[in-house]
This record gives structure tokens, sequence and C-alpha cells, in this order.
């Protein structure tokens, strides 16, 4: 633990987001710093209404044909909005790639940083009215949410996010042998902000990679879902597990395109 508080004080140490703040960025920026276990769930599906939802000022990376949808799921034991702890919290984003810069930026402690992906928001939602206010105040609007539940890491694991109280989405998988445990992450990520004005949050992240991508099956049961794009039923998935991230975020970046 103590290589991993280490690894905590060299992110929280890192400058880089700050001055990638855009300069002619006419609205507030806020800044975001939390420390999570996730599970990353990514499934591919048609993509005709994510481009309807995402306009035709951006376009979709697609494979194989087909929209790639991230669902991250998050259980965060320490959250800080413009340097006001607010958490712990429990939350989830859901995004689709889109083409976009894949520069490499570096990430302090890493063994390798990824090249930069970048997504459009369709929904994020947080179990904790304190983060919710405070992303609300920066521009975000996040929905309620009941709970998640994460598996710690093992050959055999489980994840669950309860969107309400008859509303879930669940996965089971099988642990993969990850080929490097530090990775340094970069996510530029687009949001509609409830105005309908389109921002950019840039994160930066070092996550401990405890389940390299395994193979599962994700599935959406229950009542009304707030994201119809991810229909009900089951869906092949893969899952990649970080227990734990950290991460750092600027929001409210005006964008370049």
């Amino acid at each position: 633990m103590a290589g991993f508080k280490n690894l905590v004080v060299a992110l929280a140490l890192t400058a880089l987001l700050a001055a990638q703040a855009d300069a002619q960025s006419q609205r507030p920026l806020h800044f975001l710093s939390k420390q999570c276990n996730e599970d990353a769930v990514q499934v591919l599906l048609d993509p005709q209404p994510f481009e309807d939802f995402v306009g035709s000022r951006f376009q979709l990376k697609l494979e194989e044909g087909k929209a790639r949808v991230l669902i991250v799921v998050q259980d965060c034991s320490q959250y800080w909005m413009d340097g006001e702890d607010v958490g712990p919290t429990q939350e989830i984003h859901v995004w689709v790639s889109i083409r976009g810069s894949e520069d490499v930026r570096p990430v302090v402690g890493s063994e390798r940083t990824l090249p930069t992906k970048t997504w459009f928001s369709l929904f994020t939602g947080s179990s904790n009215p304190r983060v919710r206010e405070a992303k609300r105040a920066s521009g975000t609007a996040q929905a309620p949410i009941e709970g998640v539940f994460l598996d710690a890491p093992g050959p055999q694991r489980r994840g669950r996010v309860s969107l309400s109280k008859d509303l879930h989405y669940s996965w089971d998988v099988s642990g993969a042998t990850p080929s490097s445990r530090l990775v340094g992450v970069n996510h530029d990520v687009y949001v509609r902000d409830p105005a309908g004005k389109v921002v950019l949050n840039r994160i930066q992240a070092l996550v401990h990679v405890s389940a390299g991508p395994s193979g599962a099956t994700l599935t959406v049961a229950g009542g009304a879902n707030p994201l119809p794009l991810v229909s009900a039923g089951a869906h092949p998935a893969s899952v990649t597990t970080f227990f734990p991230m950290w991460s750092r975020a600027t929001l409210g970046l005006a964008p370049s395109r």
C-alpha cells in the first residue's frame, strides 16, 4: 500500500491537465480528483442511434462496423471537486467512442501510457447527492442511482449497477492476466450540458490493472431504462478491472472542434 500512496502523491503533483486548459474558454473551469475501484465494460452496438445522438459535428470511431460503447462503473472511496471533499460515491459513466486525437500524454508513475481516447458522454449517474450537486454546478447533470457492487479481483468476478430499484446492469467475467500493471490513460470526453452546449472534460488517470480485457455478458434487466440506447437483454461484452485507479480531470473546457 505504501507504493500506492506514493503513486497517489505523484499523480497529485502532475500539472499536465491544468496546463492543457483552454485559455480561450469563457466559462469557469472545474477540477475533479478521485480514487476508485472500477470495472470498464465494453459493448459493440448498432451505430445508427449513437450517430443520431452525437450529431453531425462528431464522427463515431467504429469497431467491426459497430459503435464502441464503454460503461465505466466506479466505487469511489475518495472524491474531490474544486478542492472540496464530497465523497465517497458510486458512479456510472456511459460513453461512445468518437474520432479524436490519439496523442500520448505521459502519466507520472505508469509503466506505459496508452494513446488518448475520445468519447461522447451518453449518461452519467451518482449515488451521492453532494456529488450530483457539485457536478451540476460544473455543468454536468448526473442522474441519481441506487448503487454499485464490484467483486474483488479474482479468477471469477461479477459486477452490478442498480440505476433504480428495478433496473440493473450486471456482468459475470473470468479474469485475464494483464500484460502491464500500472498504466496511464487519457480520455477526452465531450459532454452536452443541460443547456445543450457541448463542453470538453479532459481526464488523466493512473490505473492498476487487476485484470485485462476479459470476455463477459452484460445483462440489462428491469424497468424503464434512462439510457434506451443500450437496450434490455444480454449483450456480449469485454470487461477490464482496475483496483484501484486514481484520476484528475479538468471539466468545462471549450471544444476545439
